[in-house]
C-alpha cells in the first residue's frame, strides 16, 4: 500500500473485502492475529448479524475495523495481508485499488496458475515474495522480480531439454528468444518487420535492465547496503518483470508447449 494512505479509504476498502469474504472463523483468526479478539467478541451485533445475514452487518464492520486497525493504523499490515486486500480490490474495485496501491495493480494469477499446473513451485514462491515485500521492502521485491524472470526462462528452457548450469540473465534470454521465436534477427523485412525488431530489442533491454537494477538495489549476492529504491520505482520494475514473465509463459503455452 502507498505510504500514508487515506484512513477513510482504507477502512472502506477493508469493509468491502471483509463483508464479501469473511465468516466467523476468519473474524476470530483476525482477532487473535491483531490482539483484538475482545473487540470482536464483545461487539453486540457483529457476529450475530453475520450469522443471520442481517442488514446492519456492514455497519457493524465499520464500527469494528477502525478499532482493530488502531489509532495510527499500526495493525494495517497484518489486516491487509490477512484479508488479501490488494488482490480482492484488483478483481472487484480497480479504481480504489489504484488509489491505495498506485498505478496498475500487478497481476500474478497467470504465473501462479502455470506454476501449479507444471509443479514449478519456484514461480509461486517468487510471486509470494513480491506480494509480501513490495509495500515495505521494495529492494526485496526487485530482487524477487528478477528471480521470477529467471525462473520463468529456466522453466521454458528445461521443458526444451536444455541443460543449464550458471547462466546469467542475458544468456537465458538469448536461448529463450530462440525457442519462443522472438529473435529480432528473424523479423520479416519491411516497415512492420522493423517495428517488430525494435519492440523485441526493447523487450530484451527491459529483461536485462531488471537484472541490472536488482544488482544495484535489490537482494542477492550478499547485498545489504548501497543505493535505495522507493516503492513507486520498485513497482515499475515489478510490473515490467511480471508483464514479460507472463508474456513468455502465455506465448509458450500458445505454442503448445505447456
Amino acid at each position: 500500500m502507498k505510504p500514508n494512505p487515506d484512513r477513510n479509504k482504507v477502512v472502506l476498502a477493508l469493509k468491502r473485502a471483509v463483508e464479501a469474504t469473511f465468516d466467523r472463523e476468519k473474524w476470530m483468526e483476525l482477532g487473535y492475529l491483531t490482539d483484538s479478539i475482545g473487540i470482536i467478541e464483545m461487539h453486540p451485533r457483529l457476529l450475530r448479524s453475520l450469522h443471520w445475514g442481517d442488514q446492519d452487518y456492514g455497519a457493524c464492520i465499520l464500527e469494528v475495523l477502525p478499532k482493530i486497525l488502531g489509532d495510527n493504523l499500526e495493525n494495517l499490515r497484518i489486516v491487509e495481508e490477512f484479508v488479501g486486500l490488494e488482490d480482492w480490490l484488483r478483481r472487484n474495485n480497480p479504481q480504489l485499488c489504484a488509489e491505495l496501491y498506485g498505478g496498475t495493480p500487478v497481476t500474478f494469477e497467470e504465473i501462479e496458475e502455470i506454476g501449479k499446473i507444471r509443479n514449478v513451485y519456484e514461480l509461486n514462491q517468487n510471486v509470494a515474495r513480491i506480494r509480501r515485500s513490495l509495500p515495505d521492502d521494495p529492494a526485496l521485491a526487485v530482487g524477487s522480480a528478477k528471480e521470477l524472470l529467471e525462473s520463468v526462462m529456466k522453466t521454458i528452457l528445461a521443458e526444451e531439454g536444455v541443460e543449464l548450469s550458471n547462466e546469467e540473465i542475458p544468456e537465458l534470454l538469448k536461448m529463450c528468444r530462440k525457442f519462443l521465436g522472438l529473435d529480432p534477427k528473424t523479423a520479416t523485412a519491411g516497415p512492420e518487420g522493423e517495428i517488430l525488431r525494435r519492440i523485441l530489442n526493447s523487450l530484451g533491454q527491459i529483461v536485462v535492465g531488471v537484472a541490472e537494477v536488482r544488482n544495484l538495489v535489490g537482494t542477492g549476492h550478499g547485498r545489504s547496503r548501497g543505493p535505495q529504491i522507493d516503492v513507486v520505482h520498485a513497482r515499475l520494475v515489478v510490473n515490467a518483470a511480471t508483464t514479460i514473465a507472463t508474456y513468455f509463459l502465455e506465448l509458450w503455452e500458445a505454442r503448445g508447449k505447456l
